[in-house]
Protein backbone atom coordinates (compact mmCIF):
# COMPACT_ATOMS: atom_id res chain seq x y z
CA UNK A 1 0.00 0.00 0.00
CA UNK A 2 2.78 2.39 0.95
CA UNK A 3 4.62 1.58 -2.29
CA UNK A 4 1.56 2.35 -4.40
CA UNK A 5 1.02 5.62 -2.57
CA UNK A 6 4.65 6.62 -3.13
CA UNK A 7 4.43 5.82 -6.83
CA UNK A 8 1.23 7.85 -7.15
CA UNK A 9 2.92 10.82 -5.49
CA UNK A 10 5.88 10.56 -7.89
CA UNK A 11 3.60 10.49 -10.92
CA UNK A 12 1.75 13.57 -9.67
CA UNK A 13 5.04 15.38 -9.00
CA UNK A 14 6.33 14.68 -12.49
CA UNK A 15 2.99 15.75 -13.98
CA UNK A 16 3.21 19.20 -12.38
CA UNK A 17 6.98 19.56 -12.90
CA UNK A 18 6.82 20.95 -16.44
CA UNK A 19 4.22 23.70 -15.86
CA UNK A 20 5.87 24.58 -12.55
CA UNK A 21 9.23 24.91 -14.31
CA UNK A 22 7.65 27.28 -16.86
CA UNK A 23 6.21 29.47 -14.10
CA UNK A 24 9.55 29.66 -12.29
CA UNK A 25 11.43 30.51 -15.50
CA UNK A 26 8.94 33.24 -16.35
CA UNK A 27 9.40 34.97 -13.00
CA UNK A 28 13.05 34.43 -12.14
CA UNK A 29 16.37 34.95 -13.93
CA UNK A 30 18.08 31.79 -15.28
CA UNK A 31 20.69 31.52 -12.52
CA UNK A 32 18.10 31.94 -9.77
CA UNK A 33 16.03 29.24 -11.45
CA UNK A 34 18.97 26.83 -11.38
CA UNK A 35 19.62 27.63 -7.71
CA UNK A 36 16.00 26.68 -6.97
CA UNK A 37 16.59 23.32 -8.64
CA UNK A 38 19.61 22.86 -6.34
CA UNK A 39 17.79 23.48 -3.07
CA UNK A 40 18.76 19.90 -2.18
CA UNK A 41 22.52 20.14 -2.55
CA UNK A 42 23.44 16.56 -1.63
CA UNK A 43 23.54 14.24 -4.67
CA UNK A 44 23.04 11.19 -2.45
CA UNK A 45 20.00 12.75 -0.78
CA UNK A 46 18.44 13.49 -4.16
CA UNK A 47 19.15 9.93 -5.28
CA UNK A 48 17.44 8.51 -2.18
CA UNK A 49 14.38 10.67 -2.81
CA UNK A 50 14.15 9.73 -6.49
CA UNK A 51 12.27 6.48 -5.67
CA UNK A 52 13.91 4.71 -8.57
CA UNK A 53 13.33 7.47 -11.12
CA UNK A 54 17.08 8.14 -11.25
CA UNK A 55 17.23 8.27 -15.05
CA UNK A 56 14.50 10.87 -15.41
CA UNK A 57 15.98 13.10 -12.73
CA UNK A 58 19.45 12.68 -14.22
CA UNK A 59 18.12 13.94 -17.56
CA UNK A 60 16.53 16.92 -15.78
CA UNK A 61 19.76 17.87 -14.02
CA UNK A 62 21.77 17.35 -17.22
CA UNK A 63 19.40 19.69 -19.04
CA UNK A 64 19.85 22.23 -16.26
CA UNK A 65 23.65 21.89 -16.51
CA UNK A 66 23.65 22.70 -20.22
CA UNK A 67 21.11 25.51 -19.79
CA UNK A 68 23.07 27.03 -16.91
CA UNK A 69 26.26 27.19 -18.95
CA UNK A 70 24.77 27.87 -22.38
CA UNK A 71 22.45 30.70 -21.42
CA UNK A 72 25.35 32.71 -20.03
CA UNK A 73 27.00 32.64 -23.45
CA UNK A 74 24.03 34.18 -25.27
CA UNK A 75 24.31 37.81 -26.33
CA UNK A 76 21.41 40.23 -26.83
CA UNK A 77 20.69 38.57 -30.19
CA UNK A 78 20.65 35.07 -28.64
CA UNK A 79 23.89 34.22 -30.45
CA UNK A 80 26.66 32.25 -28.75
CA UNK A 81 29.52 34.51 -27.63
CA UNK A 82 32.40 32.61 -26.00
CA UNK A 83 34.11 35.83 -24.92
CA UNK A 84 31.38 36.51 -22.32
CA UNK A 85 32.17 36.21 -18.61
CA UNK A 86 30.84 32.94 -17.17
CA UNK A 87 29.78 32.20 -13.60
CA UNK A 88 30.78 28.56 -13.04
CA UNK A 89 29.89 28.12 -9.38
CA UNK A 90 26.85 25.88 -9.99
CA UNK A 91 28.18 23.85 -12.91
CA UNK A 92 30.06 21.28 -10.83
CA UNK A 93 27.16 20.67 -8.36
CA UNK A 94 24.75 20.17 -11.25
CA UNK A 95 27.05 17.70 -12.99
CA UNK A 96 27.82 15.95 -9.70
CA UNK A 97 24.10 15.39 -9.08
CA UNK A 98 23.56 14.25 -12.67
CA UNK A 99 26.31 11.64 -12.48
CA UNK A 100 25.31 10.44 -9.01
CA UNK A 101 21.79 9.80 -10.27
CA UNK A 102 23.20 8.09 -13.37
CA UNK A 103 26.86 7.02 -12.97
CA UNK A 104 26.97 6.05 -16.67
CA UNK A 105 26.15 9.57 -17.91
CA UNK A 106 29.35 9.82 -19.99
CA UNK A 107 28.36 13.06 -21.71
CA UNK A 108 28.04 14.85 -18.37
CA UNK A 109 31.52 13.80 -17.23
CA UNK A 110 33.07 14.94 -20.53
CA UNK A 111 31.15 18.21 -20.47
CA UNK A 112 32.64 18.98 -17.07
CA UNK A 113 36.14 18.04 -18.24
CA UNK A 114 35.77 20.41 -21.17
CA UNK A 115 34.30 23.50 -19.53
CA UNK A 116 35.24 23.33 -15.83
CA UNK A 117 39.03 23.83 -16.39
CA UNK A 118 38.36 27.51 -17.19
CA UNK A 119 37.08 27.78 -13.62
CA UNK A 120 38.82 25.13 -11.54
CA UNK A 121 41.18 22.42 -12.80
CA UNK A 122 40.75 20.41 -9.58
CA UNK A 123 36.96 20.23 -10.01
CA UNK A 124 37.37 19.22 -13.65
CA UNK A 125 39.75 16.45 -12.60
CA UNK A 126 37.38 15.41 -9.80
CA UNK A 127 34.32 14.96 -12.03
CA UNK A 128 36.38 13.10 -14.62
CA UNK A 129 38.00 10.82 -12.02
CA UNK A 130 34.51 10.01 -10.78
CA UNK A 131 33.54 9.08 -14.32
CA UNK A 132 36.53 6.80 -14.81
CA UNK A 133 35.90 5.10 -11.45
CA UNK A 134 32.30 4.37 -12.49
CA UNK A 135 33.17 3.53 -16.12
CA UNK A 136 36.71 2.10 -16.15
CA UNK A 137 36.37 0.66 -19.67
CA UNK A 138 35.26 3.84 -21.42
CA UNK A 139 38.15 5.07 -23.58
CA UNK A 140 36.52 8.45 -24.22
CA UNK A 141 36.89 9.38 -20.57
CA UNK A 142 40.62 8.66 -20.79
CA UNK A 143 40.74 10.78 -23.92
CA UNK A 144 39.15 13.63 -21.94
CA UNK A 145 41.58 13.01 -19.07
CA UNK A 146 44.56 13.18 -21.40
CA UNK A 147 43.22 16.38 -22.94
CA UNK A 148 42.67 17.88 -19.50
CA UNK A 149 46.26 17.17 -18.44
CA UNK A 150 47.53 18.43 -21.81
CA UNK A 151 45.71 21.74 -21.35
CA UNK A 152 47.38 21.98 -17.95
CA UNK A 153 50.77 21.36 -19.66
CA UNK A 154 51.25 18.13 -17.70
CA UNK A 155 52.47 16.12 -20.68
CA UNK A 156 53.64 13.13 -18.62
CA UNK A 157 50.19 12.45 -17.16
CA UNK A 158 48.56 13.33 -20.48
CA UNK A 159 50.63 10.67 -22.21
CA UNK A 160 49.78 8.08 -19.56
CA UNK A 161 46.04 8.82 -19.89
CA UNK A 162 46.04 8.55 -23.69
CA UNK A 163 48.05 5.32 -23.63
CA UNK A 164 45.76 3.83 -20.96
CA UNK A 165 42.72 4.73 -23.05
CA UNK A 166 44.32 3.17 -26.12
CA UNK A 167 44.36 -0.22 -24.37
CA UNK A 168 40.58 -0.25 -23.84
CA UNK A 169 38.00 -1.95 -26.09
CA UNK A 170 37.05 -0.09 -29.30
CA UNK A 171 39.61 2.67 -28.68
CA UNK A 172 40.87 4.38 -31.87
CA UNK A 173 44.47 3.77 -32.88
CA UNK A 174 45.30 7.48 -32.85
CA UNK A 175 45.05 7.53 -29.04
CA UNK A 176 48.25 5.50 -28.85
CA UNK A 177 49.92 7.81 -31.35
CA UNK A 178 48.90 10.93 -29.40
CA UNK A 179 50.11 9.31 -26.20
CA UNK A 180 53.51 8.75 -27.80
CA UNK A 181 53.96 12.28 -29.14
CA UNK A 182 52.87 13.95 -25.89
CA UNK A 183 56.26 13.57 -24.26
CA UNK A 184 58.25 14.85 -27.23
CA UNK A 185 56.01 17.65 -28.51
CA UNK A 186 53.04 18.02 -26.20
CA UNK A 187 52.98 21.81 -26.66
CA UNK A 188 53.20 21.57 -30.44
CA UNK A 189 50.40 23.34 -32.31
CA UNK A 190 49.97 20.43 -34.69
CA UNK A 191 49.25 18.25 -31.65
CA UNK A 192 46.66 20.80 -30.54
CA UNK A 193 44.99 20.58 -33.94
CA UNK A 194 44.85 16.79 -33.75
CA UNK A 195 43.18 16.86 -30.34
CA UNK A 196 40.72 19.63 -31.08
CA UNK A 197 39.79 18.10 -34.44
CA UNK A 198 39.13 14.74 -32.79
CA UNK A 199 37.00 16.33 -30.08
CA UNK A 200 35.09 18.31 -32.70
CA UNK A 201 34.32 15.24 -34.81
CA UNK A 202 33.08 13.31 -31.77
CA UNK A 203 31.02 16.13 -30.24
CA UNK A 204 27.30 15.53 -30.10
CA UNK A 205 26.18 18.99 -28.94
CA UNK A 206 26.56 22.46 -30.41
CA UNK A 207 28.25 23.92 -27.32
CA UNK A 208 31.15 21.48 -27.57
CA UNK A 209 31.43 21.77 -31.36
CA UNK A 210 31.51 25.57 -31.20
CA UNK A 211 34.09 25.50 -28.41
CA UNK A 212 36.36 23.16 -30.37
CA UNK A 213 35.98 25.28 -33.49
CA UNK A 214 37.07 28.35 -31.53
CA UNK A 215 40.04 26.49 -30.05
CA UNK A 216 41.16 25.49 -33.55
CA UNK A 217 40.81 29.09 -34.71
CA UNK A 218 42.95 30.23 -31.79
CA UNK A 219 45.72 27.92 -32.92
CA UNK A 220 45.36 29.24 -36.48
CA UNK A 221 45.49 32.81 -35.16
CA UNK A 222 48.81 32.09 -33.44
CA UNK A 223 50.18 31.04 -36.82
CA UNK A 224 48.82 34.24 -38.36
CA UNK A 225 50.55 36.41 -35.77
CA UNK A 226 53.82 34.52 -36.28
CA UNK A 227 53.47 35.00 -40.03
CA UNK A 228 53.04 38.77 -39.71
CA UNK A 229 55.99 38.98 -37.33
CA UNK A 230 58.06 37.05 -39.87
CA UNK A 231 57.11 39.55 -42.58
CA UNK A 232 58.03 42.42 -40.28
CA UNK A 233 61.43 40.85 -39.66
CA UNK A 234 61.99 40.37 -43.40
CA UNK A 235 61.02 44.00 -44.07
CA UNK A 236 63.35 45.20 -41.35
CA UNK A 237 66.24 43.09 -42.64
CA UNK A 238 65.70 44.31 -46.21
CA UNK A 239 65.28 48.03 -45.49
CA UNK A 240 67.13 48.48 -42.23
CA UNK A 241 64.07 49.95 -40.56
CA UNK A 242 60.63 48.99 -39.29
CA UNK A 243 57.58 49.98 -41.37
CA UNK A 244 55.51 52.81 -39.91
CA UNK A 245 52.33 50.79 -40.42
CA UNK A 246 51.22 47.31 -41.42
CA UNK A 247 49.86 48.62 -44.72
CA UNK A 248 53.33 48.00 -46.20
CA UNK A 249 52.77 44.26 -45.69
CA UNK A 250 49.30 44.01 -47.23
CA UNK A 251 50.41 43.25 -50.83
CA UNK A 252 52.60 40.37 -49.57
CA UNK A 253 49.81 39.09 -47.33
CA UNK A 254 47.32 39.03 -50.23
CA UNK A 255 49.70 37.07 -52.47
CA UNK A 256 50.97 34.67 -49.81
CA UNK A 257 50.39 30.91 -50.04
CA UNK A 258 51.89 30.29 -46.62
CA UNK A 259 50.54 27.39 -44.56
CA UNK A 260 50.28 27.12 -40.80
CA UNK A 261 51.56 24.50 -38.40
CA UNK A 262 48.36 22.47 -38.82
CA UNK A 263 48.58 22.50 -42.61
CA UNK A 264 45.87 25.15 -42.97
CA UNK A 265 46.35 28.06 -45.42
CA UNK A 266 47.03 31.37 -43.69
CA UNK A 267 44.34 33.71 -44.96
CA UNK A 268 44.38 37.02 -43.13
CA UNK A 269 41.65 39.42 -44.15
CA UNK A 270 41.72 43.19 -44.65
CA UNK A 271 38.70 45.12 -43.35
CA UNK A 272 37.13 48.23 -44.85
CA UNK A 273 39.51 50.44 -42.86
CA UNK A 274 42.54 48.69 -44.34
CA UNK A 275 43.32 46.91 -41.06
CA UNK A 276 44.60 43.34 -40.89
CA UNK A 277 42.15 40.99 -39.15
CA UNK A 278 42.83 37.49 -37.81
CA UNK A 279 40.58 34.48 -38.20
CA UNK A 280 39.16 35.30 -34.74
CA UNK A 281 37.96 38.66 -36.01
CA UNK A 282 40.54 40.62 -34.00
CA UNK A 283 42.27 43.62 -35.54
CA UNK A 284 46.03 43.11 -35.42
CA UNK A 285 47.73 45.67 -33.18
CA UNK A 286 51.18 46.76 -34.34
CA UNK A 287 53.82 48.15 -32.00
CA UNK A 288 56.45 50.08 -34.06
CA UNK A 289 58.74 50.43 -31.03
CA UNK A 290 59.32 46.65 -30.97
CA UNK A 291 58.45 46.05 -34.63
CA UNK A 292 56.19 43.20 -33.55
CA UNK A 293 52.52 42.40 -33.18
CA UNK A 294 51.23 43.11 -29.70
CA UNK A 295 49.99 40.09 -27.72
CA UNK A 296 46.33 39.44 -28.41
CA UNK A 297 44.32 38.43 -25.35
CA UNK A 298 41.92 36.07 -27.13
CA UNK A 299 44.62 33.76 -28.38
CA UNK A 300 45.44 30.70 -26.30
CA UNK A 301 48.82 29.01 -26.67
CA UNK A 302 48.55 25.27 -25.84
Amino acid sequence: MHTKLALMLIVVCFAILYPLQKVIEANHPPQETVEKVLFLSSPNTIKQLSFGFDGGLADLYWLRSVQYYGRQLLDQNNQLDYSRQIDYKLLYPLLDITTTLDPQYIQAYRFGALFLPDHDFVLALKILSKGIKNNPDNWRLYQSLGTLYWQNRDYQHASEAFLKGAELPNAPSWLKIIGGVMLSRGGNRATACQLYSALYSEATDDLTKNQMEIQLKRVYALDEVDFINKLLKQYQDATGKCPTSLSALIPTIKQSQEKGSCGQPIKLTINEKGEIVTILGDVVNFDPSTCKIQKMYQIYEP
